[in-house]
C-alpha cells in the first residue's frame, strides 16, 4: 500500500509544522495500532506511507487499506493544546505480488503499482482506496 495524507500542505500551511508533526506523529500510532506484528510500515516521503503486509491475497490488502483509512477518518487529530481538533483522510493505493518465487526482484513493479494506484484515488476525489490491476 501506498497512503498519502490528503492536503497535508494546507495543515503546514494553516496551522504550522509543530501541527503537521503532531499529525504524522498520530497518524503512525493509529497505522501501526492497526496493523500486524510483521507488517511493515515506513514514511516515504513528506507525507507518504508505504506500507507491506506478507500473506495477503487483494481483498484482505483492500480490506486493510479501507479499514485504516476509516480509522484516520473516523476521529479528528490533535494538533495543539487548547485548538480545535482537525479532520484528517487519507488516499491509498494497494497494489498485491504473486508468491515469494514471483516477487523476487518485483519489489519497485509493485510499488509502482500502488503509487500509481495512490495517484487514481487522488485524482478520483481523494479519501479513498484504488486497488491496482493484478497484472505483475
Amino acid at each position: 500500500m501506498m497512503l498519502d495524507i490528503d492536503h497535508f500542505k494546507s495543515v503546514n500551511d494553516t496551522y504550522g509544522h509543530a501541527a503537521g508533526d503532531a499529525v504524522l506523529c498520530q497518524i503512525s500510532e493509529r497505522l501501526r495500532d492497526n496493523l500486524r506484528a510483521f507488517d511493515l510500515i515506513a514514511r516515504v516521503g513528506g507525507e507518504e506511507f508505504l506500507i507491506a503486509m506478507p500473506n495477503t491475497n487483494a481483498e484482505q490488502a483492500e480490506f486493510a487499506a479501507d479499514r485504516l483509512r476509516r480509522l484516520v477518518n473516523g476521529e479528528p487529530f490533535t494538533i495543539a493544546k487548547g485548538k480545535p481538533r482537525l479532520p484528517v483522510t487519507l488516499s491509498i493505493g494497494v497494489a498485491v505480488g504473486g508468491n515469494n518465487a514471483q516477487l523476487e526482484g518485483a519489489e519497485d513493479t509493485i510499488r509502482n503499482r500502488a503509487d500509481e494506484a495512490l495517484y487514481a484515488a487522488k485524482t478520483a476525489g481523494r479519501n479513498q482506496v484504488f486497488l491496482a490491476d493484478n497484472a505483475a
